[in-house]
């Protein structure tokens, strides 16, 4: 058989998901024709397909040492190191395939998720972004850059993306929660409210549940707040939940309800210094009410 015949036959079982039964075609067709690009890639897919990520790496790194202009090929062995876990060989990658294709989406997506695996939130949105902008057809990915700029405070560009996203996949809960959290930061309280209202019909996690009370106790609704905070209870101990819970008795004059709240704080987070910083408010403001 020549090259070409057998990369077809090759392609027949690997569309198959017969990875092995690939291998001998594709290793053949390297041996007939070294040059052959797409035999090389071919070999390492199925390779990949088996899960075998070491010769991925071997089959693709002596393809590139004669042909080092495959933006393609660096790609997959970018991503091939990533999952490996090698971290530098695969940024290494990723960076000459932008080198050879600065708008490479593979390249911008590998590097940006590396990135982000390392928390560095401002070089993944210097890959995700403009990935974006040629294409923001794309919720998850919105999604993410959202989070990396709710997380960074940038409330107003986060809540864009989310918008965004939405647009996209209206049923897209990560990104509800996440608009309704970056309005939650910047102050939009009556805006995220029927966000939350939504969140709590869909999924009444005990992170919804205290940040629906927060909005509720900004906006004045404390009977609705305290019902928030107190089904966030039953699944758990949380800090921020008691804690706004202790703020809906400061502000119905329940003050010792209140230290009895910090007190259970303080038993799992002895000397935690913003419970105790409440904690002397409110003695202030129970002494400047009596």
């Amino acid at each position: 058989m020549n090259p070409r015949d057998l990369l077809q036959s090759g392609d027949e079982r690997r569309k198959a998901r017969d990875y092995q039964g690939a291998l001998p075609y594709y290793a053949r067709a390297v041996e007939l024709a070294p040059a052959n690009r797409r035999a090389h890639v071919s070999l390492a897919d199925a390779y990949r397909g088996l899960g075998e990520t070491a010769k991925v790496i071997e089959i693709l790194e002596r393809f590139l040492e004669t042909s080092p202009a495959d933006a393609e090929a660096h790609c997959r062995l970018a991503d091939a190191h990533k999952k490996a876990c090698h971290r530098e060989p695969a940024l290494d990658h990723y960076r000459r395939a932008l080198a050879l294709e600065p708008g490479n989406r593979y390249a911008l997506m590998g590097l940006g998720d590396l990135h982000h695996r390392a928390n560095d939130g401002a070089e993944a949105l210097a890959c995700w972004e403009p990935l974006l902008a040629l294409n923001p057809a794309q919720p998850h990915l919105q999604t993410l850059v959202g989070n990396l700029h709710r997380k960074a405070q940038a409330f107003d560009r986060a809540a864009a993306r989310y918008r965004l996203a939405l647009a996209h996949d209206p049923g897209n809960a990560s990104a509800l929660f996440g608009l309704a959290d970056s309005l939650r930061g910047l102050g939009r309280f009556e805006e995220a409210r029927p966000l939350w209202e939504e969140l709590l019909r869909r999924d009444p996690s005990q992170q919804v549940l205290t940040r629906a009370g927060d909005c509720y106790l900004r906006l004045g609704f404390l009977d609705r707040a305290q019902e928030m905070f107190e089904r966030s209870l039953v699944t758990g101990f949380d800090k921020a939940t008691l804690l706004g819970l202790a703020k809906v008795q400061r502000l119905g004059g329940q003050y010792d309800v209140a230290h009895q709240i910090y007190r259970q704080i303080l038993e799992r987070h002895p000397g935690d210094p913003r419970t105790l910083a409440l904690q002397a408010e409110t003695v202030a403001e129970r002494t400047a009410a009596s």
